[in-house]
């Protein structure tokens, strides 16, 4: 049975869970740290069960931190799942010096025969290798009994708390898989499922000043601190009369948390009115807001921050809204995916059936037979207007696959600098501790068959070429063609060829105003728009 659908953050932390439990919070990571969540584009959930929640509102302790069971359930994941066939000798003996990093005076010796755990020097105990280096289970199995010896021998171990040693082992093992396999510890798990589900809360953006101050920077529109009258700016002071000036993000977004229809009191200082507010209000189910449309004279500017569970029906919303706007002299559209991280992998699918009638959108390959499958459209009536998309080197995952669509299938022009190159899918895995193994095991193709991962998806019109959208004509877009060509025929690119080619239109961080310029222009310049998605098209069937 094909797994069900399910999906990651893109670059940004929203503290939440899929059940009735958290505000709406985004809390901006460090480049270093956003590149944790590279991109993520995920299809599957292993398990469905929910954490136990306390009366409090803070999460209740992990269903089960035992820790051989989840390196086991993780073995057996990586086993069966993961993209590249593992090779558990190497791996094993990473997983286990990443669990036993708090212990210095423990280690381990490998042969080709037996894994010994020795302290101090002094055996602790030895166990058969497994002959077969694939085998998840029987590895996990070897682990998990060196584990419980290893606890059971090392008073520091014993000392550190139960999820750290996961996090330690699990950590210590995606490092030796992909760069975007990877754990998430049980917090940032359920962040993860509200990032992609929506869950329980209010409906605010929150952020920490340099002062320390809690401020709201933006406000859902429907959401229950709408209607309780909560404003953009106001301070956060206390939640249900407790203060919160001096509690962390992380403090606040907990008190925040509780079941749909649970009340909560926000207090807070609105400077325009220099005074406090008492705002009550009841939870409700929140689903991020990934979608916002502008008018931009006859032309719709659609920003596209990421893919949710409610990604396509709000673009669908938001391109009636345009329509309905600037009515039937709208030159086209501006779909902004520029740092959009991606997300889930059915909303790739069904964001791309609005601007394509019929065939093939993408394809997946992978090891297990559940990952190989190519994703159609139904042959419905698609949006027909001119569309350009707009890429940079933040634009991941579920954005390179609506942009490779649309491009391949002469539906788009793409405007702005390669994409990031993150061209696999990843299932996620429910651990027995709440935590989440977001386990690689598919690669992605454009329909024309190639992939992009590492490579990215080659914009028609480089930005970071022109220096004058006026000067855009048929002969600079055909110059780009034959570099496109040679993009799109390669299939297993070296190293070396990825980089030569990304050199030709360096992946930029930015989002310039030039290339909302350069879209424009090609909307309103109808033969030269027609010009070059015909020139895209022509090579992509070449393939």
């Amino acid at each position: 049975m094909w797994p069900s659908v399910s999906g990651l953050c893109y670059g940004c932390r929203l503290l939440g869970r899929e059940v009735p439990l958290i505000p709406f919070f985004r809390l901006a990571l460090p480049r270093a740290a956003a590149a944790l969540f590279a991109a993520s584009l995920v299809v599957s959930c292993a398990t469905s069960s929910d954490t136990p929640q306390a009366e409090s509102g803070k999460p209740a302790v992990a269903a089960d931190a035992n820790i051989e069971r989840v390196v086991l359930q993780a073995y057996r994941a990586i086993g069966d799942r993961h993209l590249y066939e593992p090779n558990f000798r190497t791996i094993s003996a990473e997983t286990y010096r990443g669990f036993a990093a708090a212990d210095p005076s423990l280690a381990l010796v490998t042969s080709d025969a037996a894994f010994t755990v020795k302290r101090d020097g002094q055996d602790v105990l030895t166990r058969p290798a497994p002959a077969d280096s694939t085998d998840g289970r029987a590895w996990g199995g070897l682990l998990a009994e060196l584990m419980a010896g290893s606890m059971e021998a090392s008073p520091a171990l014993q000392q550190t708390d139960r999820q750290v040693l996961i996090r330690d082992a699990l950590t210590a093992t995606t490092k030796q898989l992909d760069r975007n396999t990877r754990y998430a510890d049980p917090e940032e798990a359920r962040d993860n499922r509200f990032q992609r589900d929506g869950g329980g809360g209010i409906g605010i953006t929150v952020e920490r000043t340099d002062d320390k101050k809690i401020l709201i920077r933006a406000v859902q529109d429907g959401s229950p601190s709408a209607k309780a009258g909560v404003l953009a700016g106001d301070q956060i002071l206390a939640i249900d009369g407790e203060p919160m000036t001096d509690r962390t993000l992380g403090d606040v977004v907990s008190r925040l948390r509780g079941s749909i229809g649970a009340p909560v009191t926000l207090t807070v200082l609105r400077p325009t009115q220099g005074s406090e507010l008492a705002l009550t209000m009841k939870r409700g189910r929140i689903i991020p807001t990934t979608v916002t449309y502008e008018r931009r004279g006859d032309v719709a500017l659609i920003h596209l921050t990421g893919f949710n569970s409610a990604t396509t029906d709000n673009l669908h919303a938001a391109m009636d809204k345009a329509r309905a706007d600037i009515g039937k002299d709208m030159a086209g559209v501006i779909i902004d995916m520029r740092s959009n991280r991606g997300g889930l992998l059915d909303q790739a699918q069904t964001v791309s059936e609005l601007f394509i009638n019929d065939g093939t959108i993408f394809s997946t390959q992978g090891r297990h037979p559940d990952s190989r499958r190519v994703y159609k459209t139904s042959g419905h009536k698609a949006a027909e207007m001119p569309i350009v998309v707009l890429m940079n080197g933040g634009s991941a995952s579920a954005a390179e696959i609506v942009a490779a669509a649309l491009q391949d299938r002469g539906r788009a022009l793409i405007v702005g600098t390669t994409s990031y190159g993150k061209g696999t899918v990843q299932t996620v895995v429910r651990l027995a501790n709440e935590g989440e193994l977001i386990l690689t095991w598919s690669r992605l193709q454009a329909p024309s068959g190639y992939t992009w991962n590492e490579l990215g998806v080659l914009p028609n019109i480089c930005t970071s070429k022109v220096a004058d959208a006026d000067q855009l004509g048929p002969n600079s877009l055909d110059s780009s063609q034959g570099t496109l060509m040679r993009w799109h025929a390669l299939r297993n690119p070296t190293h070396q060829e990825v980089t030569d080619l990304r050199k030709l239109c360096p992946p930029g961080d930015n989002s310039p105003e030039l290339d909302v310029v350069v879209a424009t222009r090609l909307l309103h310049d109808h033969s030269l728009y027609a010009h070059a998605v015909q020139a895209a098209t022509q090579q992509a069937a070449s393939q």
